[in-house]
């Protein structure tokens, strides 16, 4: 009912209908209907997203609407604003994009080559986007400044009485990032060589919309943008979407490189050729999952997201050479 209210208090709509489509780590987002049969997205964000990236996304949006690039458009306030602010929260209403997350299981080659199209475009289309390193900055700090965090999280999770089943594996994931750091500089200043430029932040399955044919219709959630390298953005889609569990599906990796080089793909040889120590570097300092695992209310989503990620992670650490091989023949082919 408050969601109602705010919404005919604030925006030139008539609401017949709203209802939870998920609670993500950062926002909650409804689906609107009006009582013309229009359909919307509201989108409240949590304080975990800084009003500077927020507002990043949008820039980057509205950059990309005129290139008619599927992204989906903002509905104004009645004060002409894109974001709305309340002391409850901050909410933002998006036309809503037809279509559906597809799962994993569903996904094949055809889905991936389209994935990799749809990258490809988007880091064409952003190539030249002014003002591009005024964006966030995602690179990541290197061994020595990361080895304390991982330390210290590590002494807090032994400290404990007893340990339960995610304890000994938070144990195992950062000692197995301890290990690699003190043999292997993670920096990305070694990568200084590799071009960077505006990206969505957060490409993966969850934030691309597939129509009924199986066709990218829409890519969502530029909340994460910032200024980074493609390669790694290319290197993490071809991640989440093509290693489940111990398996990694070479078929539908090439389909989402061979998808990305022939829609406007932006790299370079070089840049191809460090794409899976780029990532692997990136993943090894990171403690997504496990931090907030111990630092705020345990989240199982959050959870699972964590030993996927330290599976991915310690299988590309065993595999840098192969997937490097294979990368490069995909594209030379």
């Amino acid at each position: 009912m408050k969601l109602l209210a705010l919404l005919s208090q604030n925006y030139e709509l008539s609401v017949a209908d709203i209802g939870l489509i998920e609670t993500g780590r950062i926002n909650r987002n409804y689906k609107v209907t009006s009582s013309e049969g229009k359909e919307y997205c509201l989108k409240v964000y949590s304080e975990a997203v800084p009003d500077s990236r927020l507002l990043d996304g949008l820039r980057v949006t509205t950059y990309l609407a005129p290139l008619a690039f599927p992204v989906p458009r903002v509905v104004l306030t009645i004060n002409h604003k894109e974001v709305l602010y309340t002391p409850e929260g901050r909410y933002l209403l998006l036309h809503y994009i037809p279509g559906r997350n597809l799962p994993k299981e569903e996904v094949g080659v055809a889905e991936c080559f389209g994935m990799g199209a749809m990258l490809g475009r988007l880091h064409h289309s952003l190539r030249f986007f002014p003002t591009a390193d005024r964006l966030y900055d995602s690179l990541w700090r290197g061994s020595a400044s990361a080895l304390p965090r991982v330390f210290d999280l590590l002494s807090h999770i032994q400290s404990r009485e007893s340990h339960d089943d995610f304890d000994k594996f938070a144990i195992a994931s950062l000692t197995y990032r301890i290990q690699v750091m003190q043999k292997l500089e993670v920096g990305p200043e070694q990568f200084s060589h590799l071009q960077r430029q505006a990206l969505h932040g957060d490409y993966h399955l969850g934030n691309v919309i597939f129509n009924t044919s199986g066709e990218v219709s829409g890519v969502l959630d530029f909340d994460q943008t910032c200024f980074n390298f493609p390669a790694w953005e290319l290197m993490r889609a071809i991640g989440f979407t093509c290693f489940d569990g111990n398996k990694f599906s070479f078929e539908r990796a090439a389909a989402i490189l061979k998808g990305y080089s022939v829609n406007g793909g932006t790299l370079t040889p070089a840049d191809y050729l460090e794409m899976p120590r780029l990532w692997y570097c990136q993943m090894v300092r990171g403690l997504w999952g496990l931090r907030e695992h111990y630092q705020g209310e345990a989240d199982p989503r959050q959870d699972e997201a964590a030993y996927g990620r330290h599976a991915i992670m310690v299988w590309l650490g065993d595999n840098l050479k192969g997937i490097r091989d294979f990368i490069w023949n995909t594209i030379k082919t």
